[in-house]
């Protein structure tokens, strides 16, 4: 399921070098796996995040939101291999791929498309069926992909296409981010950080969004606030 916009940015020129601005990124993990895990309702607080990614285990939380970080952070690491292998496609077996990282053990299903009826909570939309991801995911990526003027545009495309259609059970967030930040990361156009002090003015917009499938507000809030260059 396609969505409208009218909204359009042009990439940064010149480029950041990407090897430099994994390097960098990777000094930053620790902020982008705990604004992702809290996004998903993960109760760990930033310092427990970064004491986690340090190897030292915390107490007092559930094994299955501590594998939750763990699980992002693996995403991250598989953005940062891609990269640097120069491996940027974007097709299905990405998106499964990824979701088999971030969603294991969390849904029914992960690595693979829904075969079941999903719902959003706080709309009156109903995601696809799962008989037509397949036909949504092969017809309309190439259209998001020719209608994009810029790296930036299909980060945020893909990203808004990836949780409005819900291919997965779980997961789709934190899958559909990655995959914009790899678009983003491998062309030097910064990192995409939807961050834990936006989140309600996040929620607000993203009802808005699937209720009425028009991407101008979110891609302008995307832009102005979650878009970082170094």
């Amino acid at each position: 399921m396609l969505f409208k916009r009218t909204k359009s940015y042009e990439d940064f020129s010149p480029a950041l070098d990407k090897n430099r601005l994994i390097i960098l990124t990777k000094k930053l993990l620790p902020d982008m796996v705990f604004n992702m895990a809290s996004l998903e309702g993960n109760p760990f607080t930033y310092p427990e995040v970064q004491t986690l990614l340090e190897g030292i285990t915390i107490g007092g939380h559930k094994l299955s939101d501590e594998q939750q970080v763990l699980r992002i952070r693996d995403g991250w690491n598989f953005i940062f291999e891609s990269v640097r292998k120069d491996k940027i496609n974007i097709n299905k077996g990405l998106f499964n791929s990824l979701n088999g990282i971030v969603a294991k053990d969390e849904a029914l299903i992960s690595g693979m498309f829904r075969n079941g009826q999903v719902r959003i909570g706080g709309t009156d939309f109903i995601p696809p069926k799962a008989e037509e991801l397949e036909n949504i995911f092969q017809q309309e990526l190439q259209v998001l992909i020719e209608r994009s003027k810029s790296n930036i545009d299909l980060a945020f495309d893909i990203f808004l296409w990836g949780v409005l259609n819900l291919f997965f059970y779980d997961g789709n967030k934190t899958t559909s981010r990655l995959v914009a930040n790899l678009i983003l990361i491998f062309n030097g156009q910064g990192i995409f950080n939807i961050k834990v002090k936006n989140r309600l003015k996040f929620n607000i917009l993203m009802v808005d969004f699937y209720n009425n499938h028009d991407a101008d507000k979110i891609f302008e809030f995307f832009y102005d606030y979650c878009l970082e260059r170094y």
